[in-house]
């Protein structure tokens, strides 16, 4: 063996070495990175999946064990292409990727058989080849936006390159690094997604809390409680100081939830309903009781979720039907989430006008849309002859202080 030759072998190995030590180094910070983040979807899951496989890929290439290394790193095809499953699934794409998915399980099979079997490195790098085409081509046939894909599509040219550079045959082994240059730019591609979903969220907060000072805090309503505010000075003068007290209450909590973006306590969104259902209790309308019944207390959500929900089920649940004088609020915890009913048993005739009913839509489609926001929250509606129930579920683990 020529002088030239074992120097040629050993920049190979140094190269192999530095290579494999840059990729574990460049792994583990987007390991740690994509763990620490607050979102953890399946999307998310199948990322880490991932890079956890090109690790050991790279463990067993650390000890000089390239078969099992090949192994690690066939799976990861496969993996991405679950991971671009989600992406266009979240994205409201309705694409089934199944096959995609058994073709780079197909290969992933081959690469371990012609691993195992030792064949020349050649033709496992070319597997290697075919497998990140396959994932361009899934690429370019699922995706209806090809611009939105370009980061997907450069990604892949770095396996491509590495495979290539292992197909020459010169023991270079930069299979890992390739993997993880992909995965690194798919994060970044993955952040600016969440930055810009995050943004259009912002926007959406926006426009929904202009909307719901706009019905929150209606004229007609202010009108009418100063003018009951101002008889009760003729006819009860020992109400009208807790009557502006209520009526002050009622106004300070809209204007607090209008500028608060983040959860409240539930007993903070109950100071707001008990100041509204004081503050109707002296307008001229069907007289009622409101009960409570509370098995869990001590939990956070959206403001301006609950009262809203009271004031449908005083105006439109019983001051409009024949019969029913109750609201019942009830709270509990149930399979990981955290259950709010406001139930009214108005029922019969109904005298709703149109704008009547315009207003009440818009302020129940406000109420979805901060708890589908601020914490993934969800509300229903169930109308029966007997009354009129809403049901808010939260999820647990977001009903808790941040």
């Amino acid at each position: 063996m020529s002088f030239a030759t074992v120097d040629f072998n050993n920049v190979v190995t140094i190269a192999n070495l530095i290579c494999i030590f840059v990729s574990m180094l460049l792994g583990i910070i987007v390991l740690i990175t994509s763990i620490q983040m607050r979102v953890h979807n399946s999307r998310m899951g199948w990322f880490i999946a991932s890079i956890c496989v090109v690790m050991g890929g790279l463990t067993f290439q650390l000890g000089s064990t390239q078969v099992y290394s090949r192994i690690f790193f066939s799976l990861v095809a496969p993996l991405f292409g679950l991971y671009f499953i989600d992406t266009e699934r979240e994205e409201g794409q309705k694409w089934d990727g199944k096959f995609w998915t058994t073709v780079q399980g197909l290969f992933s099979l081959l690469v371990l058989i012609l691993a195992l079997s030792e064949i020349e490195e050649f033709f496992v790098y070319s597997a290697f080849l075919i497998q990140y085409m396959v994932v361009i081509v899934m690429l370019l046939v699922s995706s209806k936006r090809i611009r939105e894909s370009i980061g997907f599509l450069l990604a892949c040219l770095f396996p491509i390159t590495t495979s290539l550079v292992g197909m020459g045959g010169y023991g270079l082994h930069f299979m890992g690094l390739g993997i993880i240059m992909m995965l690194l730019i798919v994060f970044f591609g993955y952040q600016m997604d969440m930055e810009r979903e995050l943004l259009e969220r912002k926007v959406e907060l926006t426009e929904n809390r202009v909307s719901l000072l706009m019905e929150q805090i209606h004229p007609h309503f202010i009108y009418n409680s100063l003018q009951q505010i101002a008889l009760l000075c003729d006819e009860d003068a020992d109400a009208v100081k807790p009557a502006i007290f209520n009526f002050s209450a009622y106004l300070r909590k809209n204007f607090e939830a209008l500028t608060n973006e983040k959860m409240i306590p539930f007993s903070q969104e109950m100071e707001h309903v008990d100041a509204y259902v004081a503050l109707s209790s002296i307008l001229p309308s069907r007289n009622f009781i409101v009960k409570k019944d509370f098995q869990i207390s001590d939990f956070y959500l959206p403001a301006l979720v609950i009262q809203p929900l009271v004031e449908n089920a005083i105006y439109y649940g019983l001051s409009m039907s024949e019969k029913g004088d109750e609201i019942l609020i009830q709270t509990k915890e149930e399979k990981g989430y955290i259950i709010i009913t406001v139930k009214d048993d108005g029922h019969g005739k109904k005298t709703e006008i149109s704008t009547q009913k315009k207003h009440k839509s818009v302020g129940t489609q406000n109420v979805k849309t901060r708890l589908s926001l601020l914490c993934d929250g969800e509300m229903t509606l169930n109308k029966s002859p007997q009354g009129t129930e809403a049901i808010i579920k939260i999820p647990a683990n977001k009903a808790v202080k941040k």
